[in-house]
């Protein structure tokens, strides 16, 4: 099946390590990039869209526990749907404390009914077991949206 390509956006905070201040994770998480797609008929009914990402941390204390979560909202409305989270465990010093935290995930059957799609990426780091992790950069977010043709 012949696919196109239906939309794509990218969200960069921040490019490199220490572009901006880096900023300690909380435990009720904060958003770190959001981006918005655009799936309008007459595409194809059903659609999905590849999201990437790269968040670079820096580990200070203890074992911190970081979680990276990417929300969907439709069309700007209703409550922000979980759709994806990954786990991460940096190791503090005198290990090495700056991590680049990387993942990947589509979200699939995606209506072309749906309209403007906005992806949240929210980073927040688990109160036990205790431990501190900043956000040093970089900080990407991607989202392309793939059709078929048919």
């Amino acid at each position: 099946m012949p696919e196109i390509i239906l939309d794509y956006k990218a969200s960069e905070p921040s490019n490199q390590t220490g572009v901006v201040p880096a900023f300690a994770l909380p435990v009720g998480g904060t958003q770190l990039a959001d981006l918005g797609i655009f799936i309008v008929p007459p595409v194809p009914a059903i659609n999905r869209i590849e999201l990437k990402g790269t968040v670079g941390l820096q580990a200070l204390t203890g074992t911190p526990v970081v979680f990276l979560r990417i929300f969907r909202q439709v069309n700007g409305m209703g409550p922000d749907v979980e759709i994806f989270n990954a786990r991460f465990t940096p190791e503090p010093s005198p290990a090495e404390a700056f991590y680049t935290a990387s993942f990947l995930t589509i979200d699939f059957n995606v209506s072309a009914a749906t309209g403007f799609i906005i992806y949240k990426l929210r980073g927040e780091i688990l109160a036990a077991p205790a431990g501190t992790v900043n956000v040093v950069g970089p900080v990407s977010f991607t989202g392309l949206a793939v059709g078929n043709i048919d």
